[in-house]
């Protein structure tokens, strides 16, 4: 494979040829993260006993602590609208991806490191490649929420159709926020110290264990979780919904183009 340098001049001095450079790449990347994604998970639960039940014990676990905690009046949880179980397993599974969609640029980045410095490959394919894997450990843990949801006589709704469009925007939105951190988290490991940080603080402020009130309304995770969870389980979404949808293309835009700028210089670092 050909070695390729990188240097930390100003790419912006010609914008048209970062444009054309930018659009080449992401075109070029779909192929090589559909490589990197079936080396990645066959690697990945090769390596673990347990395998792809890793995908859900986080999950089944939370549920189960949370509706222990509910049942026991430990905590004084409000009234949902679906049996608490489903509730806090629905929440945890968007939450997840969430989390998961977050922190995959930065893993992805780190994990192959030399590829990206020494070879030509975009590294928007191997983001991609993350991205990938975390709709595809959404969809297994999806599967499963099915027979929970029969157990409870939880009936599936034609409102489920727009299921993907709720996966969607959580999706993107983590991945926003993933790619805008990543350069910076390349160089610094304290970043991925804070997004696990922050994010276990997040989580207590988003209506994942118990229905959104207060300061919860403010948190932009909210109405694209309620309004997943609702479209699951025959609810609906607010206009809320739609906005934090729509800013979440330009922010993902953004993202990218900074990273693209910032390529350079994080691999002459790197190097």
């Amino acid at each position: 494979m050909t070695e390729t340098v990188y240097t930390a001049d100003a790419e912006l001095r010609h914008p048209a040829r970062f444009a054309a450079a930018a659009v080449h790449d992401l075109r070029q990347s779909p192929a090589v993260a559909w490589r990197l994604v079936r080396s990645n998970v066959q690697a990945r639960h090769r390596r673990a006993w347990l395998g792809y039940l890793w995908l859900l014990l986080p999950t089944l676990g939370t549920t189960a602590v949370w509706t222990y905690v509910q049942s026991r009046r430990i905590v004084n949880i409000p009234a949902t609208e679906v049996p608490y179980p489903v509730f806090v397993m629905t929440g945890t599974i968007l939450w997840q991806l969430f989390v998961d969609a977050l922190n995959a640029p930065l893993q992805q980045l780190t994990a192959n490191r030399v590829l990206i410095t020494r070879s030509r490959v975009p590294h928007e394919a191997v983001i991609l490649a993350g991205f990938i894997e975390t709709l595809f450990n959404c969809a297994v843990r999806l599967a499963v929420l099915v027979p929970v949801l029969i157990f409870f006589g939880v009936p599936l709704s034609a409102s489920v159709a727009l299921l993907p469009i709720g996966i969607a925007a959580l999706a993107l939105f983590g991945l926003a926020l993933g790619v805008a951190v990543a350069p910076i988290g390349m160089l610094y490991d304290d970043v991925a110290r804070a997004i696990a940080l922050v994010t276990s603080l997040w989580f207590f402020v988003t209506p994942i264990l118990y229905p959104a009130r207060g300061v919860m309304r403010w948190n932009p995770l909210t109405p694209l979780i309620d309004a997943t969870r609702g479209w699951l389980v025959g609810g609906s979404a607010d206009g809320r919904f739609a906005l934090v949808f729509a800013l979440t293309i330009p922010l993902l835009v953004g993202a990218w183009f900074f990273a693209r700028l910032a390529r350079p210089h994080v691999v002459a670092r790197l190097g």
